[in-house]
């Protein structure tokens, strides 16, 4: 549906529209597929009379493991690429907010990096009891530039945002 990559599975039940990240043996982290597909599926969305709701979860047992490491080493070595994606996280963004149906995270597992940013760009969120939300980009020397600290402080408080941004730490469902 929607002329999506293999890498996002959309199906219709009535009004609803279920999309799920489909790399399951790989965690569900974000691949150039996948993160063109995120970029442009809020319009087909918006474009679709029939949507009444959306609904976003992963396939297998992790909702997103964020930047597959492949992806993030092109990036690294290909300037063309990296424009690319820097366009397509803008489009992703704003998209989402500006979505005019409601998106529901569904969040099966380990929702980390643009994972994390997805379901925190979300309307609703519901969370397995086995789920947690990381973001690591500082832990591992990235700025976190994916959406999900623009947010943050509009849904937990300013202290708990930075410390999550600053550390890294995880937050599981219960909290």
């Amino acid at each position: 549906m929607y002329g999506m990559p293999e890498e996002i599975d959309v199906r219709a039940e009535g009004g609803l529209r279920i999309i799920t990240l489909n790399r399951p043996d790989e965690l569900n982290a974000v691949n150039d597929a996948l993160h063109v597909g995120l970029a442009k599926i809020w319009e087909e969305l918006n474009e679709d009379a029939g949507a009444r709701a959306a609904v976003i979860t992963g396939a297998g047992r992790a909702f997103s493991a964020g930047g597959d490491f492949n992806y993030l080493d092109e990036l690294r070595n290909d300037e063309a690429l990296r424009q690319k994606t820097i366009k397509h996280g803008r489009d992703l963004v704003i998209g989402m907010v500006r979505c005019r149906i409601p998106v529901v995270a569904a969040v099966n597992g380990p929702a980390v990096g643009l994972g994390c940013s997805l379901a925190a760009l979300s309307d609703i969120v519901y969370m397995a009891e086995s789920a947690f939300f990381a973001d690591p980009h500082v832990s591992i020397g990235l700025v976190a530039a994916d959406g999900g600290p623009l947010v943050w402080p509009s849904q937990i408080s300013l202290l708990h945002a930075k410390e999550f941004a600053f550390t890294g730490v995880r937050i599981k469902a219960a909290r």
